[in-house]
């Protein structure tokens, strides 16, 4: 099992303490310190002190993608799992992926989930169905056709972005592509009891913004897996319909038509407003973070539009 990490270490200690408790026992934890300054690497140590099946890798702080590269080389088990240091994994989840593997399958994507109900601007990872990424937060792999699939790529190049010090830290695609790689050559399925709850993290409008302009690289990543049209994309072009309103008022004010522009843009607003009005948190707090989320959407849609133009396919 391969975890990286870089100063989280209260929440790389949840994460132990479940891997502790697994009903799988043959296994061993590979934490890949990524240049830590808040102990994180002594933490795991602890672990292994105690006697837990915990090794420290460590890597030289380039990213999460170089240090699950440097945790595949280090380890030796013929099955490799997958998850992040913000997770806590149910106790069957490790029996759960790998006896998908011993039933025959080269991949198995986990049913992944937010550890709570999440208020407005919070983020966390949900995936509680096929839905074709492949995410790392919770994975496995047959060894030998991860190995054959040449494992992930660190690049990006291929997928539009630049391969610069943040794309090159969080990474994009690279779990997607080298799924389905290896699902195309053998066999993939989807474990529903392989649970893992994914932290939900505290609103950071910077890095929201960000990560909507990291978007611009899905057209690419589709153009690269078409099979995400079925999987992840409704109406096999969008990638959520939150924007439509947004997209048919830049068409309307295009064409000259501002009224009707100024239409859509209310939809699209109101839209939003039903949304973040239905979150946790208090009627305040909800409305407050309405501008953002609307700033999130329109980035993201931007983003979208010239990752289309780029890479010659469409969505939006």
């Amino acid at each position: 099992m391969i975890v990286p990490v870089r100063d989280r270490r209260a929440l790389l200690r949840q994460l132990l303490d479940a891997l502790a408790v697994q009903t799988f026992r043959d296994f061993e934890v590979i934490v890949v310190d990524d240049g830590s300054r808040d102990g994180s690497a002594g933490e795991a140590r602890a672990d292994a002190s105690l006697g837990r099946p915990v090794r420290v890798v460590v890597s030289d702080g380039e990213g999460a993608v170089a240090a699950r590269r440097s945790g595949v080389a280090a380890a030796v088990g013929e099955v490799l799992a997958f998850t992040d240091s913000d997770c806590v994994p149910a106790a069957g989840w490790l029996a759960a992926g790998v006896g998908a593997i011993d039933a025959g399958a080269d991949v198995v994507q986990g049913l992944t989930r937010p550890r709570r109900a999440m208020r407005p601007l919070e983020r966390s990872v949900s995936a509680e169905r096929a839905d074709g990424l492949y995410a790392t937060c919770n994975v496995f792999y047959r060894g030998a056709a991860f190995a054959a699939a040449g494992g992930f790529d660190v690049g990006g190049l291929r997928l539009g972005f630049r391969a610069d010090g943040r794309t090159r830290r969080l990474g994009f695609g690279e779990d997607t592509i080298v799924g389905w790689q290896v699902g195309r050559r053998g066999h993939a399925t989807f474990a529903a009891g392989a649970v893992v709850e994914h932290e939900v993290l505290p609103p950071d409008l910077a890095d929201a913004l960000s990560r909507a302009w990291l978007a611009g690289a899905f057209p690419a990543l589709v153009a690269e897996v078409p099979e995400l049209r079925e999987t992840l994309l409704e109406h096999r072009c969008l990638l959520g319909s939150s924007r439509v309103a947004l997209y048919a008022a830049a068409v309307l004010m295009v064409a000259g038509r501002r009224r009707a522009a100024a239409g859509a843009l209310g939809v699209w607003g109101a839209r939003w407003a039903r949304i973040a009005w239905s979150g946790q948190g208090s009627p305040g707090r909800r409305l407050a973070a309405l501008p953002a989320l609307l700033a999130i959407d329109a980035v993201t849609g931007a983003a979208l539009v010239a990752g289309s133009i780029r890479s010659g396919t469409l969505v939006l």
